[in-house]
């Protein structure tokens, strides 16, 4: 079990997941439906796009990273997953499990997360894990907030989720509740950075979007995606592209995701993150040329008794990159903690973990156990 210091250090690590997506940096998310096609398309605008691509597997026995005055909830993972990851393993932005749950986080500034009660603990980003790892529903997904509540100071998100049987929903949690969105109360499905009522209210009224980013990205996207018109050609997953395009930010887009549901694929583009220099962030590269990674969900054994694998996001692989996986290590992690950090640190983002701090983050992974076959 992790002793006191390094759940104190979690919730440092944890609660630098804030600074992803602020107001500036407005990611968009949204479900497309095509016939009987179903995908979920994520922009990530932020500074940075470095991180991996992780394989959880199934059957590991985990505790979460929280405070030692809270009581973590502790769970077995059923199923495997394939998360995307900038400040470590069980820290995910999003990503997508095996039974075709999709789970995306976006800020939301008028988050108010619910106040200590009987139920156990979990950080922001370990709640995206926890989901991936035990549900395959939108459903089990909402009953779980009788289950755990979420804890956390600083990371305020809402989150956009779609299941295989078509089911979305958006989660927010507002005034210490959860509140959610599913079927006829969710007649757009979209987000940004402002509340779901907000953004409705502006599609719907033809609101101001000029001086809202966010506003704007949900009207873009809502009006792309709620009766979609494909191109004569253009597929389901070219056309979620040009949805996530039209709500670029340019340079600050570093990711740009496309999970194909029906197919258990996952699409996704990483743009350059910028070297600094001083005080100057440099790039080399043309945005065209960022290559699609593609990986299929169907060509993956989750077991644990199979390490897990990680692939850097900024490999130069394009296509199907199944096999361009490497076993994870803490090393690994550890790499990847420290280059979101001293890039951090560059951008004059005034945090910092110390080489043991870092360190103990990185394995923290090796507290799980593998309870296959038990």
């Amino acid at each position: 079990m992790m002793n006191k210091r390094v759940r104190l250090l979690s919730l440092y690590v944890i609660s630098l997941a804030t600074l992803v997506c602020p107001a500036v940096y407005s990611c968009t998310t949204f479900v497309l439906r095509q016939g009987n096609h179903l995908v979920v398309g994520h922009n990530l605008d932020w500074i940075s796009g470095t991180g991996l691509l992780i394989v959880n597997p199934r059957n590991l026995e985990k505790f979460a990273l929280v405070d030692s005055s809270e009581h973590p909830i502790r769970w077995i993972s059923r199923f495997g997953s394939i998360t995307f990851n900038q400040v470590g393993r069980e820290l995910p932005f999003g990503g997508m499990n095996e039974t075709g749950l999709v789970v995306e986080q976006m800020s939301l500034n008028s988050t108010v997360y619910p106040s200590k009660d009987g139920r156990s603990a979990v950080g922001a980003c370990q709640w995206i894990q926890f989901q991936l790892d035990n549900y395959s529903t939108v459903e089990e997904v909402i009953s779980s907030d009788t289950l755990v509540r979420i804890v956390d100071g600083t990371s305020k998100f809402h989150f956009l989720i779609c299941d295989r049987f078509g089911h979305a929903a958006i989660i927010e949690f507002l005034n210490g509740k959860m509140v959610c969105r599913t079927g006829n109360d969710l007649p757009v499905e979209a987000l940004a950075n402002s509340t779901y009522e907000e953004s409705l209210s502006c599609y719907r009224n033809l609101g101001d979007t000029q001086s809202d980013r966010s506003l704007y990205n949900f009207c873009t996207a809502a009006r792309q995606t709620h009766h979609p018109n494909l191109l004569a050609g253009d597929s389901t997953i070219s056309h979620a592209f040009t949805v996530l395009d039209s709500v670029s930010q340019g340079l600050f887009t570093k990711w740009s995701i496309v999970y194909d549901i029906t197919n258990m694929k996952i699409y996704s583009i990483c743009f350059e993150t910028p070297t600094i220099v001083g005080e100057r962030k440099i790039f080399v590269k043309k945005r065209e040329d960022a290559g699609m990674k593609v990986v299929d969900l169907k060509g993956w054994n989750f077991n644990c008794t199979d390490a897990s694998h990680v692939l850097d996001l900024d490999c130069p692989d394009k296509g199907t990159v199944n096999q361009r996986f490497v076993k994870y290590s803490a090393d690994i992690n550890k790499e990847f903690i420290a280059k979101a950090f001293t890039f951090y640190k560059g951008w004059g983002i005034g945090m910092t973990l110390t080489d043991e701090q870092m360190d103990s983050l990185a394995k923290y992974p090796e507290s799980f156990k593998c309870v296959a076959g038990k």
